[in-house]
C-alpha cells in the first residue's frame, strides 16, 4: 500500500511541524493531525496562509498523542497491507524528514520504534506529475482555496500520482 505524505511546517528551516497527513492510494486510510500548541515562531506565510486553514478541535494534538496516533495508524495500515510493506510517497524531502520527527516522538524521552516502510520520491515523475498537481488544483475552486492544508495536498498528490500512472478514480 502506498501512503501519500504531506506536511506543513512553521519555520524557514522546516524543523517545526504544523500538520501532517497520510492518504492511502486506495482512499481507505487517512491520517491527519495538527500540533498543539502550534509553533510560535512561524513565518509570515504560515501565519497568514497555513494557520487559517487548520481544522484544530480533535485534530490538534499534543506531541505525545500525535506520535501515538501516528504509530497506531501505521499499525492499522500495515495489518491491512500484509504481507506487503508500506511505501511512503512524498514530493518534498522535508516531508519525509518531518514524518521521522513525528514518528520519533518529537524528541520526547520515550520514543517508539519506527515502523518499516519503503520510500517513493514523487519528484522522479517529473513535469507530468507537477502538471497533474496544478491541473487538479485548477479544476476545483474549493480544493484550490485549501491548498497548503496537509490533508488536501496529500489527497491531490495521490490523485496526481494515479493520473500519471493511468489509474482512474480516486
Amino acid at each position: 500500500m502506498i501512503l501519500f505524505l504531506d506536511t506543513e511546517w512553521a519555520d524557514a528551516f522546516a524543523n517545526e511541524i504544523v500538520s501532517l497527513a497520510l492518504v492511502s492510494d486506495c482512499g481507505r486510510f487517512e491520517f491527519y493531525a495538527e500540533r498543539d500548541p502550534l509553533p510560535v515562531d512561524a513565518t509570515a506565510f504560515v501565519r497568514t496562509v497555513v494557520y487559517p486553514l487548520l481544522d484544530r478541535g480533535d485534530r490538534a494534538r499534543v506531541d505525545a498523542d500525535f506520535t501515538r496516533s501516528l504509530h497506531e495508524f501505521f499499525g492499522e495500515v500495515q495489518r491491512a497491507s500484509r504481507p506487503d510493506r508500506i511505501t511512503v510517497a512524498y514530493d518534498h524531502r522535508n516531508d519525509l524528514d518531518l514524518l521521522g520527527i513525528a514518528l520519533d516522538a518529537f524528541g520526547l524521552p520515550e520514543t517508539p520504534l519506527r515502523p518499516a516502510f519503503d520510500e517513493l520520491p514523487l519528484m522522479t515523475l517529473g513535469m507530468e506529475y507537477q502538471q497533474a498537481i496544478e491541473t487538479l488544483f485548477a479544476a476545483d475552486a474549493r480544493t484550490s482555496a485549501r491548498r497548503h492544508h496537509a490533508l488536501i495536498d496529500a489527497r491531490v498528490s495521490r490523485d496526481a500520482w494515479r493520473y500519471v500512472n493511468g489509474i482512474g478514480g480516486s
